[in-house]
């Protein structure tokens, strides 16, 4: 505890302040209390009377006379102006600090300066225990605060794998945790190596985006960056993203208290950002792994449209059609990943399917048919083969079920079937009706194919499926798919 917080304590200390009126009841008359810090030779005044000081000590005559009776130990002095002087040492740390009651002539009473005494050590010794506590609490709060954020991020990792999902997730933990109103996070482009704001969250402005960041209000972060140091400013924190290199920077501004930021603040942002590290890494890790699973699957599709002919493969607006329509459902993360792998190799099974029977324009017999609907179980043998597309083995397989359960290839039915394959199921329906096949004559408009949807709802569709297909047909979303579809044919 330093000198300055012992003085600003006892000025505002009511036991202090109480023992001062007292001390002047008792001496009939104001005493003068001041500190004086041993060898500084400098006086700091707590109480002036309200006449004039004594020539000893304004001209500051009386320290020296005042070390000589330190050094003779003496406690109650009468100094050489007839003034009495009461000392009290208080040890801070290093130093020792003199408290000085002087400028009284009344005689005092043992008694009552042993009471003096042991009352003003107690009031000193309650507000350095209170310091100490105090500079405790301070200490120990940012690391609890921090180790609680920890588990806080392990969820955030474990909720999603989703980096546009989970940088602002990062972002709002933060302003909850230090009360701050703006967080923008910031990610290095490691071919480009330039800054690129990621997420920007605004309390007081909910129509805050990263497009609103002029490039050179990241002034702080290019300095974070360089240097891989914390930057601390009274309205402005802002931390490095530490991998192997500075990967980016979480910057938080304005506190909602007003108060400054200080650096237990930026401890526990430091420690926010060292835990958000990972969770970005696994995302971009994922991210990357679905990148090139994406590329593998997408250069197996490519071999199937080679293989087979190209009006009978699934075009990518099939994909699309797939995706809207799972999206409106608000599928999971990994379902629609799922999902998007099986609406590519749905076909993956017809390549046992001789091109004659593919291509056959006439109604086909028994034995062509039969060799028709094994196709889905065939393709989901060659798709299981490849560990990341095994979710969308179920799905694969089932496409061609029906809600009913007069579908193939084992007659599931409603619920039995998984939700994706029932979202294929009416996407491929509707991408034969609109789209030329050899097995089809006229290819039919969107409308008349719609008609034919809303017919086999509760037949041949989910219910709940061809609502959201209906939706989405309303919206016009799924005609400017099937557009493009029709036009790259």
């Amino acid at each position: 505890m330093d000198k300055n917080k012992l003085i600003l304590r006892l000025l505002n200390e009511p036991y202090f302040l109480k023992e001062k009126e007292l001390f002047d009841q008792l001496m009939g008359e104001n005493s003068v209390w001041w500190l004086e810090e041993e060898g500084s030779g400098k006086k700091i005044f707590l109480f002036k009377t309200s006449g004039n000081l004594c020539g000893y000590l304004r001209q500051k005559n009386c320290l020296p006379w005042l070390r000589k009776g330190k050094r003779e130990k003496r406690r109650f002095n009468q100094c050489p102006h007839n003034f009495k002087i009461f000392s009290l040492p208080i040890r801070l740390n290093d130093s020792v600090l003199y408290l000085y009651i002087c400028h009284f002539r009344k005689d005092t009473p043992l008694l009552a300066i042993e009471c003096l005494n042991n009352s003003l050590r107690l009031i000193v010794d309650k507000i350095k225990k209170e310091e100490e506590l105090k500079e405790i609490y301070e200490t120990v709060r940012p690391r609890a605060i921090a180790l609680s954020t920890v588990h806080t991020v392990h969820r955030l990792i474990a909720s999603t794998l989703n980096l546009d999902e989970l940088l602002p997730r990062i972002a709002r933990l933060c302003l909850q945790v230090l009360r701050a109103k703006k967080c923008i996070i910031s990610l290095v482009d490691p071919l480009k190596k330039i800054i690129i704001p990621k997420t920007f969250i605004d309390l007081e402005d909910k129509n805050a985006t990263v497009k609103k960041i002029a490039f050179h209000k990241l002034r702080y972060e290019r300095w974070v960056i360089r240097s891989a140091k914390p930057y601390l400013q009274k309205n402005l924190l802002c931390v490095p993203l530490i991998d192997q290199d500075v990967m980016g920077t979480i910057r938080i501004e304005n506190r909602q208290t007003g108060e400054p930021f200080n650096s237990a603040e930026k401890e526990i942002l430091t420690v926010l950002g060292e835990q958000a590290v990972v969770a970005i890494k696994n995302a971009q890790l994922y991210e990357e792994r679905g990148r090139i699973i994406w590329g593998s699957i997408r250069s197996l599709a490519a071999l199937l449209e080679i293989r087979l002919p190209s009006t009978y493969t699934h075009p990518i607006g099939f994909v699309e059609i797939v995706l809207e329509i799972g999206k409106e459902l608000k599928l999971p993360e990994e379902e629609m990943e799922a999902l998007k792998y099986a609406a590519l190799l749905l076909d993956a099974g017809k390549i046992s399917i001789p091109d004659e029977i593919l291509m056959k324009p006439a109604k086909l017999t028994g034995k062509e048919y039969s060799m028709v609907k094994e196709h889905p179980i065939k393709s989901a043998e060659i798709v299981g083969t490849i560990e990341a597309m095994k979710p969308a083995v179920p799905l694969i397989m089932h496409h061609h079920e029906r809600y009913d359960g007069k579908g193939y290839p084992m007659g599931l039915r409603r619920e039995e079937i998984p939700l994706g394959a029932r979202i294929i199921a009416l996407a491929d329906a509707f991408e034969a009706m609109v789209c030329k096949r050899p097995y089809r004559g006229k290819s039919m408009s969107i409308e008349e194919a719609v008609k034919e949807i809303k017919k086999s709802a509760g037949a041949q569709f989910d219910p709940r499926v061809v609502k959201a297909f209906l939706k989405l047909i309303k919206e016009k979303r799924i005609k400017q798919i099937i557009c493009r579809m029709q036009e790259r044919r």
